[in-house]
């Protein structure tokens, strides 16, 4: 029997975190899967964000659907189906060129009235901070059994704060799905975990932080290996608090957006903004930390990796450790959705390799220093020769004046001896000479 075209039509919403596919949801979800796309599925709680949007249209497949966060393949999705300048109509076909989906795409003001398209954006917002939650609790999971003793040993009381009040949100949330709303009990009992994480979040920040000062300041190979002794569990445990506190608080504004959509749905778009903003200024200041460690990271490498051959063991643990710090801000950084570039620690020369760098260069350095120093005999052989006949100059006409000086005093003397009774002086002499003319 002949196939024939599928009429099913997908409508596609846009924003900047990701894609809304509304329609039939096993229909969506295996166009999606065909093209390689993870994608959520509504949930009851989600559609309440919608409100009465969805529930009140004409399409009854409109009420199910998938979320695609935004991301450069799901994107490569709209440049297929669009057309260039606007979000336009288009078709996915086989690759027989049977069509089997129309895609739809359009904005939320678009299809719905301006109070059905603020609940559509305020769901919208919400699948992708759930998104983003469930890929850190996914980060968080495969955190070794270490860190999480590390953190068993702390006695901060920040870490505590934060710690308790996973178990509050978990119990809001049970309330949540279970009644479809959150009581005013249940919202007194989380409503002040946003000063908690924001504080569990800048005393983490501020941790890490001083690790990396630390680090700067170490010097020579013992210094910075001294620092990576106990820094390297250190830092990656408060990758892990941040992490912990960033999807504390984006569970928290899940929370946040259903709560202000049943109290004052006429704010929620102007909440829903902030939520949004805020998010972006805490991710901001993560990655200026990030991105500040790992430069820390790589210089300190660079200042160690030529003490090889004095420090061989000392050298290649730190080298191993600083990689291991890298690894792990990339794959922090990953999983909360914060860009970076891949960075790995360059590791030393064998020790024969070393040893034979560091003779060539000591050989190349007294090389130039032989050449420096001939060139400065040159030069100071010279000076002398010129100062040996300034010199011999100054001594000739010192001489000549000396002998000019004794001559003169010479003649003067003979003249003074001349006067003199040499037979009184014999005379008075208390012995005699015995030479002399004899008497006769």
């Amino acid at each position: 029997m002949a196939e024939t075209p599928c009429s099913q039509e997908i409508t596609v919403i846009k924003d900047d975190q990701g894609l809304l596919f509304l329609g039939d949801s096993r229909e969506i979800q295996q166009f999606l899967e065909e093209r390689g796309l993870a994608s959520r599925e509504f949930r009851t709680k989600a559609l309440k964000m919608g409100g009465a949007a969805l529930q009140k249209a004409s399409d009854a497949s409109m009420q199910s659907g998938r979320w695609v966060k935004l991301t450069e393949e799901s994107a490569e999705l709209l440049k297929q189906y669009g057309k260039a300048g606007a979000i336009q109509p288009g078709v996915a076909q086989a690759a027989n060129g049977r069509i089997v989906k129309w895609l739809k795409f359009e904005t939320p003001s678009q299809l719905f009235s301006p109070a059905m398209a603020t609940g559509v954006a305020g769901m919208m917002t919400q699948m992708a901070l759930e998104q983003a939650i469930q890929e850190i609790t996914d980060y968080l999971a495969a955190i070794d059994e270490k860190v999480n003793d590390l953190l068993q040993d702390q006695k901060d009381r920040v870490l505590a704060d934060l710690m308790g009040i996973v178990f509050e949100l978990d119990e809001a949330t049970s309330i949540r799905d279970r009644t479809g709303t959150l009581t005013d009990a249940a919202w007194s009992k989380v409503a002040p975990c946003a000063k908690t994480t924001g504080t569990a979040l800048a005393y983490a920040l501020t941790k890490l932080q001083g690790i990396c000062d630390k680090l700067s300041r170490a010097r020579s190979a013992e210094d910075v290996d001294d620092v990576l002794e106990r820094g390297t569990d250190d830092a990656r445990m408060w990758l892990y608090v941040i992490a912990r506190a960033i999807q504390t608080r984006d569970r928290l504004s899940v929370i946040e957006l259903e709560r202000a959509f049943s109290e004052k749905p006429e704010v929620l778009e102007e909440h829903r903004l902030a939520i949004v903003e805020a998010r972006k200024d805490r991710l901001a200041k993560v990655r200026a930390l990030v991105d500040g460690m790992r430069a820390t990271l790589g210089e300190a490498a660079d200042r160690i990796r030529d003490e090889k051959m004095l420090h061989p063991i000392i050298v290649d643990r730190s080298l191993e450790r600083l990689d291991v710090l890298m690894s792990a801000a990339e794959e922090f950084s990953k999983q909360l959705g914060i860009e970076i570039d891949e960075k790995t620690i360059e590791r030393a020369l064998r020790w024969d390799k070393a040893a034979r760098k560091f003779v060539k260069n000591r050989a190349a350095d007294a090389a130039d220093a032989g050449e420096q120093l001939a060139a400065g005999a040159r030069d100071l052989g010279g000076k002398a020769l010129i100062g040996a006949q300034d010199l011999g100059e100054a001594v000739a006409q010192g001489a000549g004046s000396l002998g000019d000086a004794v001559g003169k005093g010479a003649q003067d003397a003979v003249k003074a001896l001349e006067s003199v009774d040499l037979g009184k002086v014999k005379d008075s002499l208390p012995i005699k000479l015995p030479f002399g003319k004899k008497r006769k």
